[in-house]
């Protein structure tokens, strides 16, 4: 059986003029030491893809801000609740989720998975 696809979402994925818009790439880093790859990982994911990135407090300690292509907004703690004030403003990862078509988490350090790996299976 093939999947349902509303008109909503066959339009969400594409432009206006009609031609089909890049993926997007929600790109996230956990605290490990490869998070100093973490802007090469965002000029390669950007080739092809629109990318917005997510860092913990902890991966910054690694990440060179100055490194990332300047198409991509970088986002950290202190900008999830930034923007909410009161009931019905938008949340961050509200507005992530929506907007974004795939979540990578790299650097994925083992303190982070086990962390996912709990939350899935218990």
């Amino acid at each position: 059986m093939e999947p349902v696809i509303t008109m909503a979402a066959e339009q969400d994925h594409l432009q206006q003029n009609g031609t089909p818009r890049r993926p997007r790439i929600l790109l996230a880093a956990s605290g490990s030491v490869a998070a100093i790859k973490f802007g090469n990982l965002c000029r390669c994911f950007s080739e092809w893809a629109e990318v917005r990135a997510v860092a913990t407090k902890s991966s910054l300690h690694f990440i060179d801000r100055n490194s990332l292509p300047e198409d991509v907004v970088l986002y950290n703690d202190d900008d999830e609740w930034s923007s909410w004030k009161k009931i019905g403003d938008t949340v961050l990862h509200i507005e992530l989720r929506r907007w974004a078509d795939i979540m990578v988490i790299a650097p994925l350090s083992a303190n982070t998975l086990a962390k996912v790996y709990i939350i899935i299976y218990n």
